[in-house]
């Protein structure tokens, strides 16, 4: 690839002076990487003084206090557990460990961990924004690169699924693109020996990848394949034995990553009786159940291919580009005047979906010598075999209740993607714009970051709340309901109970759904014995919504005859029903 180009301005003005202080120099240097930071940070700080209503309503995923509560009690000295009672181990490990210390905090105020998070989250934005720049950068103009990196910090869509959840979605964009930076950027030395090191410090970025996100795996393997391959002859003039090169370059990369993958299975089994996450062995087995709010199994070729065209978020791995394609495909019949039907809509994402695939067709070919060396030098075929990995892994292992934080890997491919098929359109195009025409697309150039930084702290003023206590938030609400309507001590039952482990007092909270519990649990439920193992542990009441608990699997055989009707919790237009628990 070529050199990068120097970083003279923001968008190709005139050099400075050559004589500046070292701190003027170096803010020069890295203006783009500070104002990422300050664009992610502020609004956060922003955010992390509101009011408690604010705070409580920024987290919009009950899976964030899932890990909340584990990190909770481990810092408390309860070990890994969410209830205190059960060993758990579902969750990533490396997000669990950057939570433990916050969450310590929560003994004086449960709602301060939940600041500091805000602050953390935006700070990891603005690191994998950074590192999306500085990897572009190297194949792309330095406005695209901007421009790019500058998107994961403010398209909702990302920035609602990496800082709002509170899941590991953060650090696990920020661990790929830490990853597959140094994995594309890795130029052997001439000296054979000197490069295993190199190779060793790149498998434990891989692992610190993999710890983030179990099902990074994939990604992992074929990226450290793909190197291989690339250092498959011994560098320089050396005389070394080819195969012996091979050998220590492959074990030098994948050494590291063996050895600590297998310490952390062979403690998965020790601790906690499985080798995996207890989270994804449910999620696979609701995947074998019928009549289930969890999803539906893939069952054929036109069913996986038809969740790679979706817009649920959820379901969708692709779900950034194809969510503004259902959105202009429902607009489309309107502005013709079609009645907007579902058949429409179908009709319309086929016509602009194929319309946009051959004109990026085309611009590919047009410019194929700079897209074939550019997403080369990327990696950008390994970075697709492993999302494609990942996705088909999810599809046909019949996994349940995907969220959309499964697919970081695939938004940050296509962000790749979209940067070098930018630039290979302004490269197509630019010959044929008159060359007076310099000024004005100069301010094109800024005011394109310009609105979309505007755009942003609206998006982040619209998530400010009226000032409160948060005493009528949902999530603390519920809380002070459970409290006044259950004795000290009890031990209620609750599928999810993330929020409500975390702000409830003086009970016990037991994540009935398995995802934060006991592989012994999953065995229970299994074998239809779950009512049984509930019992075991003194369960007093079974909280949730009616029809989740006695008409859906698992839920309904396992509870029938167990449940006594107590009390209804009513908040606006939710009804949670409250049952004693009957052994």
């Amino acid at each position: 690839m070529r050199e990068p180009p120097q970083r003279l301005s923001l968008f190709y003005t005139h050099a400075m002076p050559k004589k500046r202080s070292f701190l003027l120099e170096n803010l020069k240097i890295y203006r783009i990487e500070i104002f990422f930071l300050l664009l992610a940070l502020l609004p956060a700080l922003y955010i992390a003084f509101g009011n408690p209503n604010t705070i409580l309503d920024w987290y919009n995923s009950d899976d964030g206090f899932l890990y909340f509560q584990v990190a909770r009690n481990l810092a408390a000295g309860h070990g890994f557990t969410f209830d205190g009672i059960n060993p758990t181990n579902g969750f990533h490990p490396l997000w669990l460990f950057i939570l433990t210390p916050i969450f310590a905090l929560s003994r004086t105020d449960p709602l301060l961990p939940l600041r500091i998070l805000i602050v953390v989250s935006a700070l990891l934005s603005a690191g994998s924004a950074i590192l999306i720049y500085r990897i572009l950068r190297q194949y792309t103009s330095e406005w695209i690169a901007t421009l790019v990196g500058m998107l994961w910090i403010v398209l909702p869509s990302i920035h609602s699924t990496t800082v709002h959840t509170g899941v590991e979605a953060g650090i696990n964009a920020f661990a790929l693109l830490l990853f597959w930076g140094k994995l594309t950027s890795f130029t052997p030395d001439s000296s054979p020996y000197k490069n295993l090191p190199r190779l060793a410090i790149l498998g434990l970025l891989a692992s610190l990848a993999l710890f983030a996100r179990l099902d990074n795996i994939f990604l992992v393997s074929f990226g450290g394949l793909w190197l291989w391959l690339r250092l498959w002859q011994p560098p320089g003039k050396s005389e070394q034995n080819a195969w012996l090169w091979r050998l220590q370059a492959g074990f030098a990369f994948f050494g590291p990553l063996t050895l600590l993958m297998a310490v952390y299975l062979i403690w998965n089994y020790l601790s906690f009786g499985m080798v995996m996450p207890i989270s994804g062995e449910v999620k696979v087995w609701w995947g074998t159940l019928k009549n289930t709010v969890y999803g539906f199994r893939i069952r054929s070729l036109a069913g996986f291919a038809a969740q790679f065209l979706t817009d649920d978020t959820q379901l969708g791995p692709w779900s950034l580009a194809t969510t503004p394609l259902w959105a202009a495909a429902k607009w489309m019949p309107a502005a013709v005047g079609q009645v907007v039907s579902l058949s429409s809509r179908r009709v319309a994402f086929v016509a602009l979906g194929g319309m946009l695939a051959l004109l990026g067709s085309a611009l590919v070919w047009a410019q194929r010598e700079f897209v074939v060396k550019a997403a080369r030098a990327l990696g950008l075929l390994p970075f697709f075999l492993g999302c494609f990995a990942q996705i088909a892994y999810y599809k046909f292992t019949g996994s349940m209740a995907q969220q959309p934080w499964y697919w970081i890997a695939e938004m940050i491919f296509l962000l790749f993607a979209g940067g070098l098929l930018l630039h290979a359109f302004f490269q197509q195009t630019s010959p044929l714009l008159p060359k007076n025409l310099g000024r004005i697309i100069r301010v094109i150039e800024f005011a394109i970051p310009g609105i979309a930084s505007i755009l942003f702290l609206v998006f982040i003023q619209s998530a400010v709340r009226v000032p409160g206590d948060g005493s009528n938030h949902f999530y603390i609400n519920r809380a002070r309901w459970l409290e006044a309507n259950t004795e000290e001590g009890a031990r209620i039952a609750i599928t999810g109970a993330g929020n409500l482990a975390y702000f409830v007092r003086g009970r016990t909270i037991i994540n009935m759904d398995g995802l934060m519990n006991t592989y012994d649990y999953l065995l229970a439920m299994q074998a239809g014995n779950g009512a049984d193992y509930l019992a075991q542990l003194g369960v007093d009441y079974i909280f949730g919504t009616s029809y989740i608990l006695t008409e859906t699997n698992p839920y309904a055989p396992m509870l029938d005859g167990h449940l006594e009707p107590y009390k209804d919790y009513v908040f606006a237009d939710r009804k949670r029903p409250l049952w004693h628990f009957v052994p």
